[in-house]
């Protein structure tokens, strides 16, 4: 009795626990190597004693060329075995190299699966104070691009994350996207606080004078590359890792972690006004 009237209380004097929400994101993880599994063991590590709610991956999911079917042994070996443990929903963007397969398998597979999320090639989901929009920017075109701008403009939640394939702004080896620039900038800028990416196989944090957003890439969680300079960056790694973020109604709490779940990088940020 004691035990149910202490954790009454803590919801009752302190209701912001009821409305946080942790996460982790991350990309360009399903190699089925030996690297994966060691991050996502990882993964598992600082979850025991972190908020993990969900998942946000940030696509390609499966190399080197997506997969075949619902049925394709890489279903196994790059998600379901390196992530058994995790036991908690992942919601699924789609990258370049699942475009080389089946992409409507990626989408079927959410009926087949108790924790894979993925209803349509871009969709949005809610969350806490948090309002998700996941691109398909494999694909962005004039259909996504009023879908997401209604969205928007119909969201009323404190925080509003955008999470996509390709980055926007980048210091690895792709760079920066000029479609992505031109074409949905224009949308989320003052209206949305993160914008999630991974596709450049590294660990990035990258503010805009010019912009309210806050970018990041995370796509080392299977494998890594080089980085070009990155003056304005106000974090790089090269290294394998992962990102989490924590989010009240007031703040949120920015951790990026190496392969062995230590922080190499953590920060606080605010809602943007809108």
């Amino acid at each position: 009795m004691k035990t149910f009237i202490l954790i009454l209380s803590l919801f009752v004097f302190h209701p912001i626990l009821a409305s946080t929400t942790g996460f982790l994101f991350f990309g360009d993880a399903g190699t089925g190597k030996p690297a994966q599994y060691r991050v996502a063991k990882s993964m598992v590590k600082f979850c025991e004693n972190n908020p993990c709610d969900f998942v946000s991956l940030l696509g390609d999911n499966f190399y080197p060329s997506g997969v075949s079917g619902v049925n394709d042994p890489l279903w196994k070996k790059a998600f379901e075995t390196p992530y058994k443990d995790l036991k908690i929903p992942f919601y699924v963007a789609l990258g370049n190299h699942d475009y080389k397969g089946d992409v409507d398998a990626q989408i079927k597979y959410s009926k087949k699966s108790k924790i894979w999320k993925m209803p349509s090639q871009y969709y949005s989901f809610t969350h806490g104070e948090i309002d998700f929009f996941v691109l398909d920017t494999n694909h962005f075109n004039k259909t996504q691009r009023i879908w997401l701008e209604d969205a928007i403009k119909k969201s009323e939640n404190t925080w509003r994350i955008v999470v996509g394939h390709h980055p926007i702004y980048s210091y690895g080896g792709h760079g920066n996207s000029d479609e992505l620039k031109s074409e949905l900038l224009p949308i989320i800028e003052g209206e949305v606080d993160f914008y999630l990416a991974g596709h450049d196989h590294s660990k990035q944090v990258i503010e805009k004078k010019s912009s309210d957003i806050t970018y990041i890439v995370s796509g080392a969680a299977g494998q890594t590359e080089s980085l070009q300079m990155n003056r304005g960056a106000i974090y790089t790694s090269p290294s394998l890792g992962f990102a989490h973020l924590l989010i009240t109604k007031n703040k949120a709490i920015l951790k990026i972690l190496d392969e062995k779940g230590d922080i190499d990088y953590t920060q606080t940020l605010f809602p943007i006004q809108r």
